[in-house]
């Protein structure tokens, strides 16, 4: 983990933390890093310290923060196979409704 982040990248952390609460009252660690280290890849920035320099920005404001790589589509998509063998997202299969009592 790094230490000498430039003012640049402690700068965007701090104001696309501070929009995205605003716009959606929730930060979405996760998808505000990836976003935060595409637009500063000259940073050389590991993915992993920009979500923990999200996280500190959102905890220093007093924001609600999720950890949700599926809801912008940085997941991968569809039902790969996890060691061949296994979808790696199984949708339950309801054959008969459940009755009820």
């Amino acid at each position: 983990m790094r230490y000498d982040y430039s003012t640049r990248l402690r700068d965007d952390v701090s104001s696309t933390v501070c929009t995205a609460f605003k716009t959606a009252g929730i930060v979405n660690v996760t998808v505000v890093a990836e976003r935060i280290r595409v637009r500063n890849l000259a940073e050389n920035v590991a993915l992993e310290d920009v979500e923990h320099l999200v996280l500190q920005a959102a905890q220093l404001i007093g924001a609600a923060i999720e950890f949700d790589a599926l809801s912008n589509g940085l997941a991968l998509s569809g039902n790969d196979a996890v060691d061949g063998d296994e979808p790696a997202i199984d949708t339950p299969a309801f054959s008969q409704p459940a009755p009820i009592q």
